[in-house]
């Protein structure tokens, strides 16, 4: 697959086929003249690349505005799918859970949550989706493809989800809402129908990275499977200590000094909308639920890029919390010394869509009933909360809210910040340090896969039902998170389908690549066939560029079932390769005819030869190949000898099933698959799904 497609201008109508093709020939031009064919500039040639490319450009936008700047990277993907959906292993579907799915790209941000790049995807795909599980991100979000660029900018994002939002809404007034009676508000609080508080503190209030990748981790949630079952590996399952009473273990806040307090939004996983507050009570005694006053903080703990539609918040606003004084009866500043901040989370206590009753929009209501950070006010005497203290600041407590059952603890994921050290209880159990800081030299992966198929009769006409040689591939290449450079590939190529009589071989080569790129190869299992024209070396001997030769002969490989014995690894060390350089499959070809020399190559259209190929079959038989123009392996026919198909696994399956099937064998592809010849004259622009039968 190719990196560009500039050369991908309009098609001069009428080029596609001649007289054995006569069906689908344009009147406007008469193509059986093979003089006037050749006439046809190298521009005007389709090159059947099946995919695009798409540059990419990312900005999470922390920059200065946060502490954030200079130290936060970010390992994002991108999918041609939502790749979250409901969890369905319980009755109550309250919380989203990632597909098993393999993204189309990932990529590594720099240290200021910027990243620009280029990916290759199939060209039927118009819109992805963003994804990313590093807090303070939007996630997951789908973008369009315009222009063969993707572009986000996060800042800019929020900015219009909350001008569209407030225009939508009516004007904040004094108790526009209604809200249940046991809770009260801060004073002058109130919030609009998507629950956004107007009150907020001014900025983002967002910690440093090592603080958020420590979050990030401990409320981490994955699901595993283990000896054939799926386990889903979370909080209650990695720290089983802060749930089994070996540690001290308190979700309430103690207070040991005078402090201002104030409650910082960091992510939501919950399908709920649920309002969140606090109380307070004598540290040491034993509070009354019917007593404490609970506080509003956040009527929607939702982000404001919420799958479900309506959301409020975005990572870093943060709600001063004020001290309810029962002697004064008012509300202050500073919490004082010897009291303990308590939690309370409403279950889709925000009305998010109007009913059949008299609530609004925007109003809290009882919901599913409230959960408490005190566990004696829960049934069953139920932890809904977890609080680790950052040690190394002194000032930051996250706080993990659990809405529901599956006891993952970040249906609301919040942290509270004093503005004086050490000022919350120092006993309370520590935030763990995580395992999974994304260091300079560590590797994140990319994995490519797709078929290749061959007509083997190449310079003559052949049959098009390219099927005399089918290879599948999948390539994962291991990028550094420092640089964003290629150090290693591992490819898995298997003979799917022998469909010709010829002795042929089959390799690939990086044909932007030095000899010297290369450290090491090695290619596995080594009791399959092997190719004579590597002389036992790691590259082919006489290459400009790094060429790898598998085999030899396809036709070993009929009759055998066993995958293994028609599946070959190549494993790459490479010194650092800037990825639009080596893109999967590469340059692959077969060599004809192994048995009578090794000079017979076919590639993909206008992919250049390596220096063993027979340069004088250019420009016979049928091929129309103007090497002096870069014009390669394009028939008089304007069909092509090879096909990359980078296509889904479902799809791959259905593709290589039907061009295997021996009634299909001597069918050209265009009369196999109707949509192919609208695909091929419109230069790809049309039909791009062509491979689906509909």
């Amino acid at each position: 697959m190719k990196q560009t497609r500039s050369h991908l201008k309009s098609m001069t109508i009428g080029l596609l086929l001649i007289s054995s093709f006569c069906s689908c020939v344009d009147n406007e031009r008469n193509l059986s003249s093979e003089e006037e064919t050749k006439k046809i500039p190298k521009e005007e040639f389709f090159d059947y690349d099946m995919n695009q490319a798409v540059a990419v450009d990312i900005d999470y936008t922390f920059g200065n505005q946060t502490r954030l700047s200079g130290s936060y990277r970010i390992l994002f993907e991108i999918y041609d799918q939502n790749p979250l959906e409901l969890d369905e292993s319980t009755d109550a579907i309250t919380s989203w859970k990632k597909k098993n799915i393999e993204p189309l790209y990932r990529g590594a941000t720099d240290q200021n949550g910027k990243y620009s790049g280029e990916m290759a995807i199939s060209a039927n795909i118009s819109k992805v989706w963003l994804y990313s599980d590093y807090l303070g991100t939007v996630s997951p979000l789908e973008l369009t493809i315009e222009g063969n660029r993707i572009t986000f900018n996060q800042d800019a994002y929020i900015k219009a989800k909350q001008a569209l939002a407030a225009s939508k809404t009516r004007g904040i007034t004094t108790n526009q809402h209604t809200y249940l009676d046991d809770w009260h508000l801060l004073p002058g609080a109130d919030w609009d129908e998507n629950g956004r508080p107007n009150n907020l503190e001014d900025g983002l209030n967002i910690p440093p990275a090592d603080i958020l990748y420590n979050i990030k981790h401990v409320f981490r949630k994955k699901t595993v499977k283990v000896d054939g079952k799926n386990e889903i590996h979370n909080i209650s399952y990695n720290y089983p200590e802060f749930f089994d009473g070996s540690i001290a273990m308190t979700s309430d806040i103690p207070i040991v000094k005078p402090t201002e307090v104030s409650l910082v939004f960091v992510n939501s996983s919950a399908a709920w909308y649920n309002t969140v507050g606090y109380y307070t009570y004598k540290t040491g005694t034993t509070p009354d639920v019917n007593t404490i006053k609970k506080t509003i903080a956040f009527p929607n703990v939702s982000p404001v890029y919420k799958t479900l539609g309506k959301g409020a918040l975005v990572c870093g606003e943060a709600v001063k919390l004020k001290y309810w004084n029962e002697t004064t009866e008012k509300y202050e500043d500073k919490f004082p010394e010897g009291v303990t901040i308590g939690w309370c989370l409403q279950g889709m206590g925000f009305k998010s869509k109007l009913t059949g009753n008299s609530e609004k929009i925007g109003d809290i209501v009882k919901g599913m009933g409230p959960r408490y950070s005190t566990r004696a006010f829960n049934k069953d005497n139920q932890q809904r909360t977890v609080s680790l203290r950052d040690k190394t600041s002194g000032k930051i407590v996250a706080i993990g809210f659990e809405d529901n059952i599956d006891m993952d603890y970040c249906d609301a994921l919040f942290y509270i910040t004093t503005s004086e050290k050490d000022a919350a209880d120092p006993n309370l159990p520590e935030l763990p340090p995580s395992e999974t800081v994304p260091g300079d030299k560590d590797l994140y992966t990319i994995t490519y896969s797709g078929t290749l198929t061959f007509e083997d009769l190449w310079p003559k006409e052949g049959d098009y039902d390219m099927n005399d040689i089918i290879v599948r591939y999948t390539s994962t290449l291991s990028r550094m998170v420092l640089d964003n450079r290629i150090y290693e590939i591992e490819d898995k190529f298997t003979v799917e389908h022998c469909g010709g009589y010829l002795r042929n071989g089959f390799g690939y080569q990086f044909h932007n690549l030095s000899n010297s790129n290369i450290k090491s190869v090695k290619i596995t299992p080594e009791d399959n066939p092997t190719s004579s024209f590597m002389a036992g070396q790691r590259v082919e001997p006489g290459q400009t560029h790094p060429t790898i030769l598998l085999f030899d002969d396809m036709t070993v490989f009929k009759g055998i079932a066993d995958e293994s014995k028609r599946q070959y690894t190549v494993k790459v060390q490479l010194d650092g390769i800037n990825e639009k350089e080596i893109v999967p499959p590469y340059n692959p070809f077969i060599f004809i005819s192994s048995n009578e020399g090794r000079g017979k190559e076919v590639h993909l259209v206008n992919y250049p030869p390596t220096d063993k190929a027979d340069v004088s079959l250019f420009g016979t038989g049928k091929d129309l190949s103007r090497p002096a123009e870069g014009l390669y392996y394009v028939s008089i026919d304007m069909m092509p000898f090879a096909i990359n198909m980078p296509v889904s696994d479902e799809i791959e399956r259905e593709l290589i099933t039907k061009l295997k099937d021996s009634k299909n064998e001597g069918k050209r592809i265009d009369e196999l698959y109707p949509r192919f010849t609208s695909w091929a004259k419109s230069n790809g622009t049309k039909d791009k799904d062509w491979y689906i039968q509909k």
